[in-house]
Formats: structure tokens, sequence, C-alpha cells
């Protein structure tokens, strides 16, 4: 039986991050009050989706059955372009200092989570496919 999680993340088609309306500070991951200012006034807002990989890990265990199959599984750390580090599923072959492109995607059992990708959007594609995960279009 897979596992359900919850990231925070919005039920969005786009990155959605929350920003403080006091002193305008994009805060990931969710939480109450303003990582800067622990102002309250925390709105949900598209943020820019693109960033670059700073560091990258493989874990090459997985009590997942879904991951198991591709193994070694890829995550990293990104350097989003409007400010926070986010941790997200890294497509394969991409290295740390790579451009990405984060999008929501969801597995098979419906846990939303981030994803980076390359700039081939067929190669992105397919390693999605692959792996099981949709991306969230509604």
């Amino acid at each position: 039986m897979s596992t359900c999680f919850s990231t925070g993340l919005p039920h969005a088609t786009e990155l959605m991050l929350q920003c403080c309306s006091k002193c305008q500070q994009i805060n990931y991951p969710t939480r109450e009050l303003c990582g800067n200012c622990l102002a309250d006034a925390l709105q949900w807002q598209p943020v820019d989706n693109t960033g670059t990989v700073q560091s990258v890990a493989q874990l090459h265990y997985s009590l997942e059955a879904e991951y198991a199959d591709h193994l070694p599984w890829t995550v990293a750390n990104i350097k989003l372009d409007c400010g926070p580090v986010v941790l997200a599923h890294l497509q394969p072959d991409i290295v740390s200092g790579s451009r990405v492109t984060l999008t929501i995607a969801q597995d098979q059992a419906s846990n939303r989570m981030l994803i980076a990708t390359g700039d081939d959007s067929e190669l992105a594609s397919a390693w999605l496919k692959a792996v099981n995960f949709g991306e969230i279009t509604t």
C-alpha cells in the first residue's frame, strides 16, 4: 500500500508559494508565519517556476514498491529564481548547477509533489510517464 503524505502545496496547476503581504518575502516550506518578519499575512501566489540545482542525492532503497523499480531515485535542492530553496524529485541525468523548471506532479497514491525537469520536454514527459507521475493540469 502506498504512503500518503502532504507537501502543503495548494491544489493548483501552477507553482504557488506563500508570499508575505507585509515584507514580500516568498516562503517555503508552508508555514503560519513569515520566515523573514514573522507576520501572519501569508497569501498563496503564483511564482516563477525556474531555478538552479544546488545539490543532488540519489536514493538507492525505497520502502515504496512503486519507486523500487526506478532506483536509484534522484532528489535535489533547487534554488528557485524567486528566492526559496525547495526539495524536488529530479529527472535523471541532470547535474548540480543545471537550470530546471519545477512543476507539480501527482503519483499513483495521489500525493502531490515538486518535480524538476530539464529543457527537453519530450525527455521529461517520457520520464514522468515511465515513473507513473502525472502532471497536474486541472
